[in-house]
């Protein structure tokens, strides 16, 4: 069941709508950038829901994105409960539009994923 849908900002000042879904959700094959979440409602009066960033990605099949148990883990050890999905066909769309949230957005599991890439390549 579907969560509702929010905006993300990306660093060059386009906002991106995102549609919010459960973690585990199983996907249609569609192409789609996609932003995991930890939701949480805010105290205010409106029960806004607010997202804090896990990790950004795209891929070419949603379908296969997501399933891997031992990624999925990794996204909850940091919480997450959510996966946000802006259906994209065109790959370099797909690329710049993950490039410009990333330039804007502080996620936890990017940033692991990039420190373990530079480790590897000086070995």
């Amino acid at each position: 069941m579907r969560h509702g849908s929010v905006t993300f900002g990306g660093k060059s000042g386009e906002k991106y709508h995102f549609q919010v879904w459960p973690l585990g959700t199983r996907f249609k094959s569609v192409a789609a950038v996609y932003f995991v979440t930890k939701r949480a409602y805010d105290n205010s009066t409106y029960r806004r829901a607010c997202h804090d960033g896990i990790y950004i990605g795209q891929t070419e099949n949603l379908a296969d994105a997501l399933v891997a148990e031992a990624q999925l883990q990794r996204f909850r050890r940091f919480g997450a409960n959510s996966v946000c999905v802006h259906l994209l066909a065109d790959e370099g769309q797909r690329i710049a539009v993950e490039q410009d949230l990333l330039a804007a957005h502080s996620t936890h599991c990017n940033h692991e994923a990039r420190a373990a890439h530079i480790f590897s390549a000086a070995e």
